[in-house]
């Protein structure tokens, strides 16, 4: 199967409500009216068909200005120029070339390995343990994969998730990297509206000489033991970064696919994967990715986003969204938006909405899958700083309330003050996000919300300390029919509405 012309994108027209389908690249951006949307039973291999098609597109078309981007979003491409933009990558994207095949390493020694272990949060076949089991419901439920699956699993394990595991690398953003990419409701002008121009590439420091110079590592490898430096490394090598040997195992026999089903495809039963050393020097600036800057004892320490607690997308959708500086080094953090994000600010005045996905990881074990569209409404752009604002209240509340409960559970000795003792703290955190999810997302999407501003953020923060103050007389109720446990109920009570009445103040 080749990416670049066998039909390989699983799609639903009319915003998906028609019957699935196959579609090639080809069609997806030479033709038009159909309202294309990526049609997968896993959220995140959805996000990842978008990013590799938004990759595809990036190297491949290259927009030299604004209003070139924009005439690319508004119509579909002609076949003419599309056949001539994607003849130099012919041979780099078809699985089963016989000597450089997508994203793999011809003659790999390592053991065989089952096609589940491609899909983050499923078990390896062979796993004795079978700890890693968030999303499946048979050890055995993905073992075939049709080249459809494939290609996309492959993709997504070397772009978005932890390595395979002890002496095997990760991929050029950390272990687990969260990806923001921008939303549109049709799949064509959605691919556009998330590749850079020329300009904004240079901007980003990412090199794109093009394929006579540019190739990808499984047609141009990595040295055993080399040392790459970041910025040596350029648009489509970055982009299509595979750190591992991998290459798959094909099925002597057709079959359904396990993950699409369907009719019988020629497929693979497994893959052969080995580790090899070398190193990256520098961080690769992706421009899939939002970055954290961070000075540390002089020296400027970056990391792209990512899930490390259970708490929701929208707690950090400020470093999605607002870029922070750090050229001044009495700033201590700065962040800067993925680059579509902040490409959309200038591009867009309408209501933005973007696609947040990534793992939540142990080591190499994946502990969550967590995808969210977050929209924003018009006005978003002239905003930001009141966003942060939005975005700070409600974690500053959920601080206090799990502060103010922790206090509850532990007492105070020297006072004599006794303590729950139950979490209950751990439990008002769940619930905190639980019930202020729907709340943040609509004031976040309502146009009132940058157009009223005074009154909307009153209202916001008023249901956000009456949620507060809800949770915390839930969880001490039972508590309270004890009366050694008044005290430190009531202290407890009495400091988190000051907390709340503060933060109120302080956020206006």
């Amino acid at each position: 199967m080749n990416l670049l012309d066998s039909p390989w994108i699983p799609v639903r027209a009319d915003s998906g409500r028609s019957e699935f389908r196959l579609l090639s690249y080809r069609d997806l951006l030479c033709e038009s009216g159909r309202n294309w949307q990526i049609s997968l039973p896993r959220d995140d291999l959805e996000l990842a068909c978008l990013q590799l098609l938004v990759c595809m597109t990036q190297v491949m078309f290259v927009p030299n200005d604004d209003a070139e981007l924009r005439a690319l979003i508004a119509a579909p491409l002609d076949p003419v120029d599309f056949e001539a933009a994607i003849a130099p990558f012919a041979d780099w994207f078809d699985l089963d070339h016989s000597t450089q095949p997508f994203m793999q390493t011809r003659g790999v020694n390592g053991e065989w390995t089952s096609m589940q272990k491609l899909l983050p949060g499923l078990p390896e076949v062979t796993s004795k343990s079978a700890t890693a089991h968030c999303f499946f419901n048979e050890v055995s439920e993905a073992t075939y994969l049709g080249g459809t699956i494939a290609a996309i699993a492959l993709f997504n394990q070397a772009s978005n998730c932890p390595s395979f595991g002890g002496g095997f690398k990760g991929s050029l953003r950390g272990a687990a990297p969260i990806t923001t990419l921008v939303f549109d409701t049709d799949l064509r002008r959605m691919v556009w509206r998330n590749v850079l121009t020329r300009q904004r590439l240079e901007k980003r420091q990412i090199e794109a000489p093009g394929p006579t110079v540019d190739k990808p590592v499984w047609v141009e490898p990595i040295f055993e033991k080399s040392i790459v430096q970041w910025n040596r490394i350029g648009l489509m090598r970055g982009l299509f970064w595979q750190p591992a040997h991998v290459e798959l195992i094909n099925s002597d026999a057709a079959r359904p696919c396990d993950v699409l089903g369907g009719n019988a495809v020629t497929g693979y039963s497994g893959f052969r994967k080995e580790k090899f050393n070398f190193s990256v020097e520098g961080m690769w600036p992706h421009p899939h990715g939002a970055m954290r800057f961070t000075f540390k004892s002089g020296e400027l320490d970056q990391r792209f986003a990512s899930f490390t607690t259970t708490a929701p997308a929208w707690t950090q959708l400020s470093e999605f969204v607002v870029p922070r500086s750090v050229d001044d080094k009495d700033a201590k953090e700065g962040s800067s938006p993925a680059a579509p994000v902040e490409q959309a600010a200038i591009l867009d005045d309408a209501q933005l909405q973007i696609l947040i996905g990534g793992y939540r990881t142990n080591k190499a074990s994946v502990l969550e899958r967590r995808h969210e569209l977050v929209g924003l409404a018009q006005g978003w752009r002239d905003g930001k700083l009141r966003l942060t604002k939005l975005v700070e209240l409600g974690k500053a509340a959920k601080k206090a309330l799990r502060g103010k409960l922790y206090f509850a559970v532990r007492g105070n000795k020297d006072k004599e003050i006794k303590g729950l003792g139950a979490p209950i703290h751990e439990t008002a955190e769940r619930l905190f996000y639980a019930r202020t999810e729907n709340l943040i997302h609509q004031t976040f999407s309502s146009d009132a919300t940058f157009r009223e501003w005074d009154k909307a953020r009153g209202e916001y923060a008023e249901r956000i300390a009456l949620h507060c103050r809800e949770i915390f007389e839930e969880l001490t109720a039972p508590y309270a029919m004890k009366p050694e446990l008044i005290p430190v109920i009531a202290w407890a009570r009495r400091a988190l509405n000051t907390d709340l009445k503060k933060l109120m103040e302080d956020h206006t």
